[in-house]
């Protein structure tokens, strides 16, 4: 289902045109994701925990095309972090959304029109954008890890599970990051231009849950 999800969100975003100027909105053009327009049910996050939600893993496709955006040098103009460390991407270059709640926005901020293109094959997905390079420059992204705060592990005991039971993992724990990006842009001859702070994202710590059972009488 995730990877269908992906798919379909990515196939929303295909062959997007833009003018200079023009502002793209994540929510605007993939849409309310819903089961009558073949969303699944999949993994998503929700108030912390992990959850099945019709759309799940789109925001595959929201980060890969934020990293694209980056890579390209256009203008993010709207853009949050997960809640918890992405595992598909570099931390730092994710984009969540979620209808109604967090959308991802950019601006073609260069003189030209751009394409959105999109591949999904073998269950990798790439996104690229296709415009006007004049002075052929070109962008490397880089990321500093601020911080790290590991996770730990509780244990809850389960009046419902029977004596002599073996352990379950009620909830997969993620180690905590606070990361900043940074943009590099160079000229076509490797030399570079300017180099700046682009965004900075709070991952949060989740603890592993383990259910036990209760001892036996």
């Amino acid at each position: 289902p995730r990877r269908s999800n992906v798919k379909l969100s990515a196939a929303s975003i295909n062959e997007y045109v833009m003018n200079s100027g023009d502002v793209f909105s994540y929510n605007d053009v993939v849409g309310q994701r819903t089961a009558a327009r073949g969303y699944q049910a999949a993994p998503a996050y929700v108030q912390g925990e992990t959850v099945d939600e019709i759309g799940g893993g789109i925001c595959q496709t929201s980060s890969t095309l934020y990293l694209a955006c980056l890579r390209s040098n256009l203008e993010i103009t709207e853009r949050y972090a997960h809640r918890y460390v992405p595992a598909y991407i570099t931390a730092g270059m994710d984009a969540t959304v979620s209808w109604g709640g967090p959308d991802y926005k950019f601006t073609n901020n260069s003189l030209y029109p751009i394409k959105i293109v999109t591949i999904y094959e073998n269950n990798y997905l790439t996104v690229r954008i296709l415009g006007t390079n004049v002075d052929g420059t070109y962008v490397k992204m880089s990321n500093e890890v601020l911080s790290k705060t590991p996770w730990e592990t509780i244990y809850q005991e389960d009046p419902t599970m029977a004596p002599g039971s073996p352990d379950v993992v009620k909830v997969t724990p993620y180690t905590g990051y606070k990361v900043n990006s940074y943009q590099t842009i160079y000229d076509k001859d490797g030399k570079v231009i300017d180099s700046h702070f682009e965004a900075s994202s709070n991952y949060k710590v989740r603890n592993k849950v383990i259910l036990q059972a209760p001892a036996a009488q």
